[in-house]
């Protein structure tokens, strides 16, 4: 049997702390690398779903 949510309610304490908490984003080139990762696996996993269809 199926269960179905009508009403989802979600509760956010925000504490002025975390908000004077500065993040360190990455240098250009960590990002790039990142992103290359990110595309090759996009690509390996696209050439497996294929290689599979095709295997059928």
């Amino acid at each position: 049997m199926p269960l179905e949510i009508r009403e989802l309610v979600i509760k956010v304490t925000i504490s002025s702390d975390a908000a004077s908490t500065t993040t360190a984003l990455p240098d250009e080139k960590t990002l790039r690398r990142l992103k290359e990762g990110i595309i090759r696996e996009c690509v390996e996993k696209v050439l497996r779903t294929m290689k599979t269809e095709a295997d059928r």
